[in-house]
């Protein structure tokens, strides 16, 4: 295949694990591609780190800019790509040599214009698995709702003119949950996707990393992604529904367990109480969708004891940290 695939690797405050990223994106098996690195403004040693890689090899493209977030570092490399197809790798994450190659081959072989891969190399989830299968647009959008597909715009593959046609790019206003509002934007044109399960995407634990730590402000970003989601909806049935519910109570959950964990409920009581009541108020929703029981025996737990269920999180997470 000789198609080229653009790569845009948003750049900020990753400057401990730049390098690494880049080297095993141009270690890829599949050699025709274009490495779009994106400054997005970034205050540390960052920008002069890939000036130094693109001076290595012709097919870096560096971009330096003043910081407008994660969506505007992802729109800028989307201007400037001449990739028949494109993929996204966070700066502080690293991929398998196969990782192009796969996703291009998902993609040609089932003639798709998006693939997206279920599973990812990570702290918690160590799964891969040769299987591959088309779905139809409808259950991809259901799945990622439910967290079958991780909602991250990164260990995808799209297909360019696809994007460009449909004028899909990154809402800028969004820094959480924009990875979600692009792809459910892209399922709105398509009829099916092609799906994999062969881990090939290393996703860090980067603690400094903001897409990583609890924020409010980035939770509340995150249900502002949701609902305009919903207002973009040209295909929806009763499981979409149910899943988009399922995750909007989701946020309940994460913003309650994280002001717990951060003990900063007392700071944001009513937004706490708020969310306790939801998750109280809308249990039936997480016992409807089809999730393992062990999560809904959890999200039960949460509801009905979460100054128990916080603690059992704050020990678990010292008795890790003292293990490591």
């Amino acid at each position: 295949m000789k198609k080229i695939v653009s790569i845009i690797v948003p750049v900020y405050n990753v400057e401990k694990f730049i390098f690494k990223t880049v080297n095993s994106i141009l270690n890829q098996d599949y050699k025709n591609i274009e490495i779009i690195l994106v400054d997005d403004g970034s205050p540390d040693n960052s920008a002069r780190i890939i000036d130094e890689l693109a001076k290595k090899d012709n097919r870096i493209v560096c971009v330096h800019k003043e910081n407008g977030g994660v969506s505007s570092a992802r729109n800028a490399g989307l201007k400037i790509a001449t990739g028949e197809y494109v993929t996204f790798i966070d700066g502080d994450d690293w991929v398998e040599p196969n990782y192009v190659s796969y996703l291009l081959n998902l993609v040609e072989k089932n003639k798709c214009e998006i693939g997206m891969n279920k599973n990812n190399y990570s702290d918690d989830n160590m799964n891969s698995s040769d299987r591959e299968y088309v779905v139809s647009d409808e259950k991809a959008i259901e799945w990622i709702y439910l967290g079958n597909i991780f909602v991250a715009v990164w260990n995808k593959i799209y297909s360019m003119p696809f994007l460009k046609k449909n004028n899909i790019l990154f809402d800028e206003k969004i820094w959480y949950g924009e990875g979600m509002l692009f792809n459910i934007d892209c399922l709105q044109f398509v009829d099916s996707i092609a799906v994999g399960e062969k881990s090939v995407y290393h996703q860090i634990s980067n603690p400094n990393s903001a897409m990583r730590k609890f924020n409010v402000d980035s939770n509340l970003c995150g249900i502002r992604s949701l609902e305009i989601q919903k207002a973009h909806w040209r295909k929806s049935n009763p499981a979409i529904v149910d899943a988009w519910n399922y995750h909007r109570r989701a946020f309940n959950l994460s913003i309650a367990r994280g002001l717990l964990n951060s003990n900063m409920e007392k700071q944001y009581q009513d937004l706490y109480d708020s969310c306790i009541h939801n998750l109280k108020s809308q249990l039936w929703i997480s016992l409807k969708v089809p999730i393992s029981l062990r999560e809904k025996l959890l999200y039960i737990a949460w509801a009905i004891i979460p100054g128990f269920m916080s603690r059992r999180c704050k020990n678990k997470a010292r008795i890790k940290a003292k293990d490591n």
